[in-house]
């Protein structure tokens, strides 16, 4: 039985839905019931030894708040320093402070609960001289701090809204001429150029990540009884399997 003290409802929903639809994908690719249930059996054995993180107090509403604070810091010029990196912020001041990010990212919300947040989750630290320094790009990629708690909710979502766009293409989509998964290339390659794969990606796919977030922060909406809203999203991914024969 799931432990409901451990997980919220909504992670749990979530894990439900990626497990089912890596199941769906798998017997679309012919797996058998047979075949799935030893692997599950294996898998589930053999990552025992994986740590179990610990549960971020964070909500997913706070989380949101602080990727979109982070966002923010990367990409408004009151916030960057004269090469374009991230700026050291001080809580309040006169001006360019972390407050002032936080106010124009989400109004009402405390700073400074903000602020302890995106340092639990090691996306942040204070520096000698008492500033504020971002230490990660993202709060859902990676975190900046070794031992750091994880977003799970965020992390269960992106894999989840991954794993939808090829469900979709195998199940859903009305033709073959459509998809949601409309780019994907694969080459065997020397293992030595993976970094080098990585570091494209990491560049030229941020840009592009970055004029997506700017078209979905132009159209971004809150849910309200009137009006429903859906969470849309894109992203780009290196792919590597060793071993390749």
């Amino acid at each position: 039985m799931l432990d409901a003290s451990t997980h919220s409802s909504r992670m749990i929903s979530c894990a439900r839905m990626l497990v089912r639809r890596v199941i769906r994908i798998l017997k679309a690719c012919g797996i058998s019931d047979s075949v799935l249930r030893e692997i599950v059996g294996q898998e589930i054995s053999t990552s025992e030894s994986i740590v179990l993180s610990h549960e971020s107090p964070a909500t997913a509403r706070q989380i949101i708040a602080c990727s979109d604070v982070v966002l923010k810091w990367r990409r408004d010029a009151r916030f960057l320093t004269s090469e374009g990196l991230p700026n050291l912020l001080s809580l309040r001041g006169e001006s360019s402070t972390f407050g002032e990010l936080v106010n124009l990212v989400s109004p009402g919300d405390s700073a400074s609960e903000l602020l302890e947040t995106l340092k639990v989750l090691g996306v942040v630290r204070m520096t000698e001289s008492e500033s504020i320094e971002l230490i990660s790009e993202s709060v859902v990629a990676c975190s900046g701090r070794e031992g750091s708690v994880i977003a799970s909710e965020p992390v269960l979502e992106h894999v989840c809204g991954f794993l939808g766009s090829v469900e979709y293409n195998l199940f859903d989509k009305p033709s073959r001429a459509r998809g949601r998964f409309e780019r994907a290339c694969y080459a065997s390659v020397p293992e030595n150029l993976v970094p080098v794969l990585e570091n494209l990606v990491s560049s030229r796919g941020q840009d592009f990540v970055d004029i997506i977030d700017e078209w979905l922060a132009r159209r971004a909406i809150r849910p309200t009884k009137d009006r429903g809203a859906v969470l849309v999203g894109a992203g780009a991914y290196v792919f590597v399997r060793e071993n390749v024969s």
